[in-house]
């Protein structure tokens, strides 16, 4: 019924009809690593060359790491970016049906000694993939659960009982194919699942090597594991759309070119790091500093690009000595949609998430309404180093929705109010904003029934959004 309304409402507005069309970009989150493997941020998008299928490319958006202290609110003021740096979430998935039997004891015995140990489990999650291809829930994704750090603490004999259901062998109906489906059907149920979070996502996959099936569609292919192998093109566009990066981790057994290959390549088809022998504490405290430390880049390789075809990208740092962990590879699987429609689902999505967003940040200060109407007067301060602000002839012009929507608590209210901004600003005027943030002030009535606000910032140029949900009683 939400998503009725909500289509109806766009509809009405006429807004969507004069948007600006964004093409839709690549994504790159690449960390940038010196000699010692400390995070470097202060490059700037001049440091990085991108190349996509021997074409050079034109950076679209560049966005530093967040790592300065948020600044302070005032009373009656609240940000989606509350704690200064980038959120991040990270799941554990222990990957039964790939380990062998030796392999999945030693795992499990050194998960079970590390993660009780962990210093907190907070945004940390943990899943197995049992003998049968199932999904098995130890530490669940959800809010509830992404505010409980000290789980990890009785984590060890949930864990245990799921091992001890597990101590048969693989049922033998289960095939080299069926294997690898289960296996990327796990991945992308638990990337879905984490599309609803801000920030970086990653899944800690421990694991052994993975099954080959060629795709009987290409006979004669000449390629390696991503271009020859069957699900890999759907695998590589479900998580690229939810951005998320796959960390493979095995605790035990050799490093076999044969049998790690997939393993290897899997990290780089996502932007991860392939981990061997090191202790779980020391790889979710690295891939925590990661997603922290990582630049978002983003361009647009134009219309003619997205081919159903896989492509090559070689992003290099011009500053020495600095190596650089992001994804190498996309399948450019076209989006038919029109521009209006990507924004909508865009719209849709982040406001029926559990969570608020925070690609872009939103700070608002809550006062009464002057007058006799009942509501809230909203000042609204934008990030403004989020926005696509472009410069034309002497000033920077960018294009912004506004949403405000009603919320019960637990779900809309009615129909969303919808503004639209298109700031035009001097080089005076940008430096302020840039220094402050985008000022929005905006009158909005409510009733008895609504308990909280949900203030939703689009940036028509990019499809970049943030949200922040307030309450109001």
């Amino acid at each position: 019924m939400a998503k009725i309304i909500f289509t109806l409402a766009l509809a009405a507005s006429g807004l969507l009809a004069q948007a600006p069309t964004p093409g839709p970009l690549v994504h790159l989150y690449p960390v940038a690593l010196d000699a010692s493997g400390q995070p470097v941020t202060d490059l700037t998008a001049d440091d990085f060359k991108i190349v996509d299928q021997n074409k050079p490319q034109t950076i679209f958006t560049f966005h530093k790491p967040r790592i300065e202290p948020a600044a302070p609110l005032a009373m009656l003021e609240f940000s989606n970016r509350a704690s200064g740096v980038s959120p991040h979430s990270t799941v554990i998935l222990f990957d039964m049906i790939n380990l062998s039997d030796t392999d999945r004891l030693d795992n499990w015995k050194a998960l079970d000694k590390s993660l009780p140990q962990l210093e907190s489990g907070e945004n940390l999650y943990f899943y197995a993939l049992n003998l049968e291809g199932v999904l098995i829930p130890i530490h669940p994704i959800g809010p509830p659960a992404a505010d409980d750090k000290t789980w990890p603490q009785g984590v060890a004999s949930v864990f245990d009982k799921v091992m001890k259901a597990s101590s048969h062998a693989r049922p033998i109906h289960i095939g080299a194919e069926e294997q690898v489906k289960k296996t990327f059907k796990a991945l992308e149920d638990i990337a879905n699942q984490l599309a609803a979070f801000p920030g970086r996502r990653e899944i800690i996959w421990v694991s052994n090597g993975l099954t080959t099936v060629p795709d009987p569609m290409l006979p004669n292919c000449n390629g390696d594991w991503v271009e020859c192998a069957l699900y890999v093109p759907h695998l590589a566009v479900t998580l690229a759309r939810d951005n998320v990066t796959v960390d493979p981790y095995a605790f035990s057994g050799e490093i076999n070119p044969d049998v790690n290959y997939n393993m290897d390549q899997m990290a780089l088809l996502t932007g991860g790091h392939f981990y061997f022998r090191q202790d779980v504490r020391a790889v979710i405290k690295e891939i925590a500093q990661n997603a922290v430390n990582a630049y978002s880049i983003s361009f647009d390789p134009g219309s003619d690009n997205w081919n159903k075809k896989w492509h090559r990208i070689h992003i290099t740092c011009e500053r020495k000595g600095v190596k650089l962990q992001t994804r190498e590879r996309y399948y450019a699987v076209p989006d038919s949609r029109p521009p209006a429609e990507r924004m909508k689902a865009v719209l849709l999505g982040v406001l029926q998430s559990p969570v608020d967003l925070t690609e872009i940040g939103v700070r608002t200060k809550l006062s009464p309404m002057q007058g006799n109407t009942v509501g809230m007067h909203l000042d609204i301060r934008v990030d403004a180093s989020d926005l696509l602000l472009r410069e034309q002839g002497g000033k920077f012009t960018g294009a912004l929705y506004l949403l405000i929507s009603d919320r019960s608590g637990s779900a809309m209210l009615g129909d969303p109010a919808f503004s639209e901004f298109r700031p035009e600003l001097t080089a005076e005027q940008y430096k302020t904003v840039m220094k402050e943030g985008l000022p929005i002030a905006q009158d909005h009535p409510t009733t008895d029934a609504v308990r909280q606000l949900r203030i939703v910032v689009l940036d028509q140029n990019t499809n970049a959004v943030g949200s922040l949900t307030i309450p109001v009683k």
